[in-house]
């Protein structure tokens, strides 16, 4: 016979989920992964677990299309750029078998 093999009206015996002991099941406790224990192998719930970072916007408050701003690009084509010379040329202005003598670029 052990210290939980008796009777007592509305309650049975079972055993403690982490020490394995057995003990009256109105006598354990419940924890907070739902498991059974003593009460002295009880165990708090981290309080890091209910922690949640703050979200953080990233959005600026409002924005509008700028379509004729001064942000479009607008190709100038300065004599460097017009020479036929790979890595000097610009695209769209380059003249093939061009090239400009005395033209420091």
């Amino acid at each position: 016979m052990g210290r939980a093999d008796f009777y007592s009206p509305g309650t049975w015996n079972a055993y403690c989920s982490l020490c394995g002991r057995k003990a009256k099941a109105s006598w354990l406790v419940r924890n907070w992964q739902g498991f059974y224990r003593c009460p002295e192998h009880n165990e708090p719930r981290q309080p890091q677990d209910f922690v949640h970072g703050v979200e953080d916007k990233m959005t600026v408050p409002w924005a509008q299309s700028n379509e004729n701003g001064p942000n479009n690009f607008v190709q100038l084509c300065t004599p460097c750029g017009q020479q036929g010379i790979a890595g000097i040329a610009v695209v769209g202005c380059a003249t093939v078998g061009l090239t400009i003598p005395n033209l420091s670029c």
